[in-house]
């Protein structure tokens, strides 16, 4: 359990599977997504950058949730904070701890450009 100050909620949309071609990919359907609200997170921001490589301007943005040890989340859900959807960069890194303060950390990365 993390500590009552982690107050804030997300939600982790997932996506269903199709096959195309062959191959299993996700399917972003919204009828067809899975979503669930985690509550007792904490959302911090963690990086931004600004792209102006000449064709396109563009602006990376990243933030980290601290969510509750068991939370539902796995790498290529997208996660609802704050009015934004993010991706989950990389896998969820789970912290454990000898008491109380064991959780999942995201990483999470938003592209605009």
């Amino acid at each position: 359990m993390l500590p009552s100050w982690c107050s804030q909620s997300i939600t982790r949309v997932r996506p269903a599977t199709k096959t195309v071609r062959g191959s299993t990919v996700p399917d972003w359907d919204p009828q067809k997504v899975n979503s669930k609200t985690i509550a007792g997170c904490s959302i911090q921001p963690a990086s931004t950058s600004l792209s102006q490589d000449g064709r396109v301007l563009g602006i990376s943005d990243g933030m980290t949730v601290y969510c509750p040890e068991g939370s539902d989340v796995q790498a290529g859900d997208h996660i609802v904070a704050n009015g934004q959807t993010y991706e989950i960069q990389g896998e969820p890194r789970v912290w454990t701890a000898p008491f109380t303060r064991s959780h999942i950390q995201l990483n999470l990365i938003r592209w605009e450009g």
